[in-house]
């Protein structure tokens, strides 16, 4: 004799396999209607709606620009801030960054600056002073950033931005430093006596034989003697005294 529990065990059993067998059909009727065919299409993320923009801004160099050099070099910048909060020292956030830079460094083509005067074989130049352009030219494939906050600080992200922020003020410092204008300044000479000494033996009224030596002057570098000895190679007199 069987108890009803016992008989209510096999219909029991028939129910769920029922169950599970509809629920298999129904997943791959789903499979076969609504799954993507293909690759997925990405979805485009276009912010430039958002952000606001500028239109282009052509402009002309007043007089040009003849390049003369370029210094690249890898520059590091660093940023941090020290805090306390009631007189309890609460931490330091340091960002650091380091990335490799280009140094462009010409003269202006129009220049009343701009001299020639021959003496002998020797020719002598002088260029209108040496200045660099700004901005300065980052290589954003070499960056390397690192940021770090003290033990009751949380604003490492922040401080790294406002350290990328400064990052063209500061470049546009660091060209006019003495000791990159150094760098630049004897390539620069090198450049300004080859593109006279080809201008020259160009022209018409000027032959290879007239000179030997062509020496390149900024006019920074003019001192009084040798402003006097221009002024004199300027003077016709001067070769009636010879």
């Amino acid at each position: 004799m069987t108890t009803p529990s016992e008989e209510a065990t096999p219909r029991t059993t028939t129910r769920t396999t029922t169950w599970l067998g509809a629920i298999v059909v129904a997943a791959c009727v789903v499979f076969v209607f609504f799954w993507p065919r293909g690759q997925p299409v990405p979805v485009v993320h276009d912010w430039t709606s958002e952000w606001r923009s500028e239109p282009p801004v052509v402009s002309t160099i007043p007089g040009g620009l003849f390049e003369a050099s370029t210094v690249r070099m890898v520059e590091d910048f660093y940023r941090s801030d020290s805090r306390t909060w009631w007189g309890i020292y609460i931490g330091e956030t340091v960002s650091h960054i380091q990335v490799a830079v280009t140094y462009r460094y010409g003269v202006p083509l129009v220049d009343p600056a701009w001299e020639i005067v021959t003496r002998g074989q020797t020719s002598v130049v002088v260029a209108p002073t040496l200045r660099p352009s700004v901005p300065v030219a980052i290589d954003t494939a070499t960056l390397r950033e690192r940021t770090a906050s003290g033990w009751a600080r949380f604003d490492k992200q922040l401080n790294l931005l406002e350290l990328r922020r400064s990052l063209s003020a500061v470049l546009e410092d660091r060209a006019h430093d003495p000791v990159r204008m150094a760098l630049a300044r004897e390539a620069s000479r090198r450049t300004v006596g080859e593109f006279v000494e080809h201008w020259l033996v160009t022209r018409g009224d000027w032959q290879p034989d007239l000179f030997t030596t062509v020496k390149v002057y900024f006019t920074d570098e003019v001192d009084d003697r040798l402003r006097e000895q221009l002024r004199l190679s300027r003077d016709p007199r001067d070769d009636d005294e010879g």
